[in-house]
């Protein structure tokens, strides 16, 4: 009898779960408004206001580097408004379009680019609008005020 030779390639891949990588976060009447893929903690934020800033989309290479700032993974549940338009400290003026929760239409955060959401650049969220924990303010939500001594 002739001799068989068997060829068999063994395999084992590991199936990835990528959604226990993305967070999810509530508005502060426990409404769900946000899905990321980091902690808002993680991202940057904003000089002029502290928002939290989540990159819409990757950013071009730098001509030194090469390297890309990739767009952040998220999606928002909010409704647009009209938009609003903001001085800042040093005068100058900002056209924001803002989001807010569906269901108690608190502020959640803004984008300076025209409708519809992540259209453009970033999308900002506000600092303190945004739990982890469904029914609980994050810590950020109340600033405390320091007393002014007399």
């Amino acid at each position: 009898m002739p001799k068989v030779i068997s060829r068999s390639a063994i395999s084992a891949s590991k199936d990835e779960d990528t959604r226990s990588n993305l967070r999810v976060f509530y508005c502060l009447c426990g409404e769900f408004a946000l899905v990321c893929d980091q902690p808002l903690s993680a991202c940057p934020s904003r000089p002029q206001d502290g928002s939290y800033v989540l990159r819409c989309l990757d950013s071009r290479a730098d001509p030194e580097t090469g390297y890309v700032r990739k767009a952040r993974i998220f999606k928002i549940s909010a409704t647009q408004r009209d938009p609003v338009l903001i001085r800042r400290p040093d005068g100058s003026l900002e056209k924001q379009y803002r989001f807010h929760c569906q269901r108690c239409q608190l502020p959640l955060g803004y984008e300076t680019t025209v409708p519809p959401l992540k259209s453009g650049n970033f999308t900002y969220i506000l600092k303190g609008a945004l739990s982890e924990a469904q029914g609980t303010a994050p810590p950020d939500a109340l600033w405390a005020v320091e007393a002014e001594e007399p």
